[in-house]
């Protein structure tokens, strides 16, 4: 069975037969589903041997009369065109960057029974990145590192003292020297000692 044919059945048993009633206007919910495959099928970009992406957003653009009559169901309906899409792609093996949505638009430029579909493809958002975990407050560093302990059996090593400091020299005095005495008489008894000339008295 085509996609279709499963989507017109889904359609006709939607809340008790109400689509089949909405929707005996000119706009018919199988030709928007069929404009939505013919929108993949031109807009496939092929990225590697194995990848073919499609567009993930669906805009479908109605005229005031159609889209006041599907206002209504607009949701319920997008939700089923968006499940056509999702099991088209999977038969012809096209993939999505991000998730599926199709949405119905007033269109003021377009007559009853007329409509237009655009499209694009949107990424899907990377999810938040967690917070930093707060800095500690200013002024404070690493906490130091507590010293190994001693292996059993053995003395701790003495604390370490600061070198001691020579004294320095004592300036050295050099002795007063006195001037030689000269010895004046003629025997060594009687003689006596007189400074020599040209020293003065202190």
């Amino acid at each position: 069975m085509g996609v279709l044919k499963k989507f017109e059945q889904r359609l006709e048993g939607l809340v008790n037969g109400t689509f089949a009633k909405v929707f005996k206007s000119e706009v018919q919910p199988v030709e928007i589903a069929g404009a939505l495959q013919r929108e993949c099928d031109n807009n496939a970009t092929i990225w590697n041997r194995d990848r073919t992406v499609v567009p993930n957003d669906f805009i479908v653009e109605l005229s005031p009369h159609d889209h006041e009559r599907l206002s209504p169901y607009a949701t319920q309906l997008g939700n089923e065109l968006a499940g056509m899409v999702r099991e088209y792609a999977e038969a012809q093996r096209y993939t999505f960057m991000g998730p599926l949505q199709v949405a119905l638009e007033k269109a003021d430029d377009l007559d009853t029974g007329l409509y237009r579909v655009r499209s694009r493809t949107l990424a899907a958002e990377e999810p938040p990145r967690p917070p930093a975990p707060p800095a500690g407050p200013p002024g404070y560093g690493r906490p130091p590192t507590p010293p190994a302990p001693a292996r059993p059996g053995t003395r701790p090593p003495p604390p370490r003292t600061a070198p001691r400091r020579r004294p320095p020299p004592r300036p050295r005095c050099r002795p007063l020297r006195r001037p030689p005495a000269t010895t004046c008489g003629r025997s060594p008894a009687r003689a006596t000692a007189a400074p020599a000339p040209g020293a003065g008295s202190r």
